[in-house]
């Protein structure tokens, strides 16, 4: 998608990709630069080539809108990561990250608070392209400020940033990203559905208190999240790419490390929900 992308270029957006694609143009990598100097400047294209021939996705991320990122998903999917995290509250000025959820190439992995946290930004920095969903406004901000004091408060700064908020959106899906899950039937229907981002912070109390499988249960009801972006990234690019006046093909399906054996305490998520 991305070299069929000319928004990726300065000055030029959509209503000038679409005359670009009028005039029969649909693959920059392809055309003569001849052909595109009405529209794009020849210094600017051997960027966005070299660019993608060093498969620097941040270059394209800083280029486009965050509307438009979701045309990141499959030049970059073998080297993305799906994340999510856990806090003790809504701010990163007054609470902490307890725990965040990686799914990538390797396969699912929970970076804990007290365990293992701190192996986060080495693991990100082998990724290319991030995906989240509100990450934009929630996730990277919150992790930004936990890792600042040891002075790596830049640990997305060589990735580009997919936020299937807005992609979604975009798509024509709005709400959160479990209204959106039920809406599209993307994720499973366990015990662990009743249990909300407040229950996640009443999990980690438990488990700092020395609760029996209230940490397992805490990283499966991240992991449930986590596993269901992929879908929810596939579902948005195939949607917003048939919508637009050239053929594409629809988005890669890959194999992504089922998180369904991680375990989980039923009778403390039936605890925790009771009443509802």
């Amino acid at each position: 998608m991305i070299p069929n992308s000319f928004v990726v270029f300065p000055g030029v957006r959509h209503s000038v990709e679409q005359k670009i694609w009028d005039a029969g143009i649909t693959d920059w990598t392809a055309a003569p630069a001849a052909a595109l100097e009405k529209w794009i400047a020849e210094p600017d294209l051997d960027a966005g080539r070299a660019a993608l021939e060093d498969r620097n996705a941040r270059h394209f991320n800083d280029a486009i809108l965050g509307s438009d990122r979701w045309r990141l998903y499959q030049d970059f999917i073998d080297a993305a990561a799906f994340l999510d995290i856990e806090t003790t509250g809504l701010s990163p000025g007054d609470a902490v990250v307890t725990m965040v959820g990686v799914l990538d190439r390797t396969g699912f992995t929970a970076y804990t608070r007290g365990e293992n946290l701190e192996d986060l930004p080495e693991a990100i920095s082998k990724n290319k392209l991030i995906v989240t969903f509100n990450g934009a406004s929630f996730d990277l901000p919150f992790l930004r400020h936990e890792f600042r004091q040891s002075g790596q408060d830049d640990l997305f700064d060589h990735a580009a940033h997919l936020d299937l908020r807005y992609a979604m959106k975009k798509a024509g899906y709005t709400g959160g990203l479990k209204r959106i899950e039920q809406a599209l039937g993307v994720g499973r229907e366990t015990a662990l559905s009743k249990l909300s981002g407040r229950d996640a912070i009443t999990l980690w109390r438990m488990a700092d208190e020395g609760e029996k499988g209230a940490m397992e249960t805490l990283i499966r009801y991240n992991a449930e999240d986590v596993a269901s972006l992929p879908d929810l990234a596939s579902i948005a690019y195939d949607e917003l790419s048939a919508s637009l006046p050239i053929d594409l093909p629809p988005a890669q399906k890959r194999h992504w490390v089922d998180t369904e054996t991680l375990p989980f305490d039923v009778e403390l998520v039936n605890y925790i929900t009771r009443g509802r």
